[in-house]
């Protein structure tokens, strides 16, 4: 697979990722708590990864399974922040919060690999840490609210999870590595909503009641089982900070679809907060600034 073909890819998952922070508030705002909801999820693709690669599965090693187990601990708890932070926050927020582990990345390659971290990366963390401010202070408090503050630590396993992620996907088969990735989250899922009050309540004679489990049944197939087998393959054939970058459209999508077809807040700090989301994310992925100023130079000169 060329790299072209695999950002189109990852750009995908993030557009799927987006209309999912709808389906994922609606879902939640009918009365579903965090934990059913993902362990209705991430069941589902658990269930149809297993039957669709099961040859796969089945002859793989322990090495793979216990890499799988591994990235599904970042997984579960980037999700479980992520959707408890949405409890207490619209989804627009959720969404471009989300985009912070955009900032975190470069930290976290510096941190296991120690490599240089480019200007132009700080530059374009920077402008997407002010964007996220701009949606999550409370200006006239200087507090943030409880929701946002748990969405940017679910932002935090998100990063970590991308990094590890990526150097694996080139050394094993990543459709038995999602497995099992699923499998152990569809694990602590399942331990944390019988915790937290159980199976959610569904009344088969009511349309408006199992309308929920439809959709939550639908959002697990496609944005925890087809968006995230995007992220592997998108991943395989591109590297961790640019993967970050494209995944992290789903924090633009997310709010754009929130403001237009779930009638979440828009005003002028959201809408700066977009902005300069967007433009850290295109000056993560170009070399504009860079050429805009080599173009300048050889004028003058």
């Amino acid at each position: 697979m060329n790299r072209n073909l695999a950002r189109i890819i990852l750009t995908t998952a993030g557009i799927i990722w987006g209309l999912g922070f709808i389906g994922n508030k609606y879902i939640l705002d009918s009365g579903w708590n965090d934990s059913q909801l993902l362990f209705v999820r991430f069941l589902t693709a658990t269930i149809v990864i297993f039957l669709i690669y099961h040859k796969r599965i089945l002859n793989t090693n322990i090495y793979v399974i216990k890499k799988g187990f591994f990235l599904g601990i970042f997984l579960y708890l980037g999700f479980l922040f992520q959707t408890w932070g949405l409890v207490h926050t619209n989804a627009s927020n959720n969404a471009l919060i989300t985009a912070g582990y955009i900032v975190l990345m470069p930290i976290i390659i510096y941190i296991f690999e120690r490599t240089t971290i480019p200007k132009k990366t700080v530059f374009a963390g920077a402008i997407t840490l002010l964007g996220i401010s701009l949606i999550t202070v409370d200006f006239n408090e200087l507090t943030i609210s409880f929701g946002d503050s748990l969405t940017f630590i679910g932002a935090f396993f998100y990063a970590l999870h991308i990094y590890f992620l990526g150097k694996l996907t080139k050394k094993v088969d990543l459709f038995v590595l999602m497995s099992f990735q699923l499998l152990i989250f569809s694990f602590f899922a399942t331990i944390m909503m019988i915790f937290r009050g159980g199976l959610p309540s569904v009344d088969f004679s009511s349309f408006d009641s199992y309308k929920l489990l439809i959709l939550a049944i639908i959002i697990g197939f496609f944005a925890s089982f087809v968006a995230f087998l995007f992220q592997s393959i998108g991943q395989k054939n591109t590297n961790e900070a640019e993967a970050a970058i494209l995944i992290s459209t789903e924090s633009l999508f997310g709010p754009v679809f929130a403001i237009l077809f779930y009638k979440d807040p828009f005003n002028l700090l959201i809408l700066f907060g977009i902005i300069f989301v967007s433009l850290g994310i295109i000056l993560s992925e170009t070399n504009f600034i860079q050429e805009y100023f080599k173009k300048k130079v050889k004028k003058w000169v």
